[in-house]
């Protein structure tokens, strides 16, 4: 039985999957066998198995510094199975360590409802507590701050059997809200907070991206590429395109430019104009063997959103036959030829 069989509890009949699951034994941390296989559960509506698979895919994005990408999957994963706490609780942590921390107290929040829905009121206090210290004038924060009894710490600990108990005065307790008034007073935030947007996605640091824009410079090769494959992140498809042109256009870092305009065309379902780009890249001095596969593998992945399915089962086994643990070419065969 395989962990996601162990965890949810679900059967999966499509040999597509099972040939994934399959090469994801050999190479656990494949972002692409992940990615393609969270987006094989999701199609068989199998939301839990698809929603962990997510979240395990961010995680291999975060130990690996790509933030976004990591933030995207999280979300993803909330956003298909809202109701489990563990994708909030990473996103929470991510954005708290990036300094994001309204938009880490907003995941807090919603941990909290979830837990409190649930019966779990201490862990739902602990996560408003979290959100409270991270950003007191977060509305919610300041309306469920008076529904939670939060003791402080030393009032829960149990008394010695021969003593007396002691008389309980109004100081035992944390009175939060007072304290989020005092905050909210020292931070001059208004406490209503109706003018506060609740922005949890990646959205806020594509921002903070774009307002380095003058530091950086705009005529910067790799500031453009970056600001590209921040735009794509964020579903600016059109922004993104014009970025990686223009790192064409200057001349640098072509190749990953090219590789990622081809890319942002065939998202585009601009399938001429992704064959054009992959295929100037490919013709390019600097592209070695192993970058020339790359390549030829994106190539083969616009044939197949094109429905040239043909042309793309013929190269996917031209890579194969030099590196036949290539990506998920071993899965885009079978599928491609009628196993799936």
């Amino acid at each position: 039985m395989s962990l996601f069989d162990s965890l949810f509890g679900k059967k999966k009949a499509s040999k597509e999957i099972r040939a994934c699951e399959g090469a994801l034994e050999k190479r656990p941390d494949d972002a692409v066998l992940l990615k393609k296989l969270g987006d094989l559960y999701l199609k068989a509506n199998l939301l839990e198995n698809a929603a962990d698979t997510y979240v395990r895919l961010g995680d291999t994005y975060n130990d690996k510094g790509f933030y976004p990408k990591a933030i995207a999957l999280y979300k993803q994963a909330i956003k298909i199975y809202p109701g489990w706490e563990k994708p909030h609780e990473k996103l929470a942590e991510l954005y708290q360590v990036q300094g994001f921390n309204r938009e880490a107290a907003a995941q807090y929040v919603k941990l909290s409802e979830i837990l409190e829905k649930s019966g779990e009121s201490d862990g739902a206090t602990t996560y408003m507590q979290k959100a409270a210290e991270l950003d007191p004038a977060h509305k919610t924060v300041h309306k469920k701050a008076q529904s939670f009894d939060v003791r402080e710490a030393g009032m829960m600990d149990p008394l010695p059997k021969t003593s007396a108990q002691p008389e309980v005065r109004k100081t035992d307790f944390y009175d939060l809200n007072s304290e989020l008034d005092k905050e909210i007073e020292d931070l001059n935030i208004d406490a209503s907070a109706e003018n506060l947007v609740d922005d949890t996605g990646v959205d806020s640091i594509f921002k903070v991206i774009e307002e380095t824009a003058s530091e950086e410079g705009k005529d910067d090769p790799l500031f453009l590429y970056n600001m590209g494959l921040a735009y794509r992140e964020t579903g600016l498809l059109d922004e993104a395109i014009e970025s990686f042109n223009k790192v064409i256009t200057i001349g640098e870092k072509l190749f990953d430019a090219h590789i990622m305009l081809g890319i942002t065309y065939r998202e585009k379902r601009l399938f001429s104009e992704s064959l054009e780009a992959l295929k100037q890249g490919a013709s390019l001095d600097e592209a070695t063997p192993e970058m020339k596969i790359g390549i030829l593998y994106e190539i083969a992945q616009t044939y197949k959103s094109l429905g040239d399915n043909q042309n793309a089962l013929s190269i996917f086994r031209e890579i194969q036959k030099e590196h036949k643990d290539f990506k998920d070419v071993e899965v885009e065969i079978v599928r491609l030829a009628g196993g799936g």
